[in-house]
């Protein structure tokens, strides 16, 4: 299992001068990631899970799963700020490995500064490596945020949003390589560099 030292890491300073850490996540995350549950809001535990989610050791456990990435048909990275983890981003391939769910939680107070914008464009630069050619999504009508976000990083995105919900489908040869992925900087100090 790789560890933090054997991941590729990105850093990215966001509008207000704050400087986040965007890397593969690994199994020594399953703390951090036990905190950023526990600290999420009641909202935004419902936002993500859409339903309202108890904050117990048992949710704790489903929430650090979403860090575990078998590496051939899922993904997962995190958004580390001061040490500690503030978001998490991951994607799961179908079946016909051609298409993949993505899902993308933020730690309350990271919320609307830009990171989002970041972590989706990371996400999306791995999918094509990985030959992803369309993105799938759902997430609750209330979430404003999330599918204000989407409709800035993806110049084509499609919604179907009816009673309780919307369901996104982005299709990734659609838009430009990489988004605004310049804006991504490989971290100097990781022991791998991006190509």
């Amino acid at each position: 299992m790789p560890t933090h030292d054997d991941t590729q890491t990105f850093e990215v300073c966001l509008r207000d001068g704050a400087t986040v850490r965007l890397r593969d996540a690994t199994g020594e995350d399953r703390e951090s990631l036990r905190h950023l549950f526990f600290d999420l809001s009641e909202t935004t535990r419902y936002l993500y899970f859409c339903a309202g989610v108890p904050r117990n050791d048992a949710w704790a456990e489903r929430f650090v799963a979403l860090g575990r990435a078998d590496g051939s048909s899922s993904y997962a990275l995190v958004a580390e700020a001061g040490g500690a983890v503030v978001g998490i981003a991951r994607f799961d391939r179908s079946k016909d490995q051609r298409s993949a769910e993505i899902g993308i939680l933020l730690a309350d107070p990271w919320q609307s500064r830009g990171l989002g914008a970041f972590v989706l464009r990371r996400l999306t630069a791995e999918a094509r490596r990985r030959a992803v050619a369309t993105f799938t999504g759902y997430t609750a009508w209330e979430n404003r945020r999330m599918l204000r976000l989407a409709r800035r990083v993806f110049a084509h995105l499609h919604t179907d949003c009816a009673l309780g919900g919307c369901y996104l489908t982005i299709n990734l040869d659609d838009d430009p390589p990489d988004g605004d992925a310049s804006s991504v900087v490989p971290d100097p100090s990781s022991s791998t560099q991006a190509a």
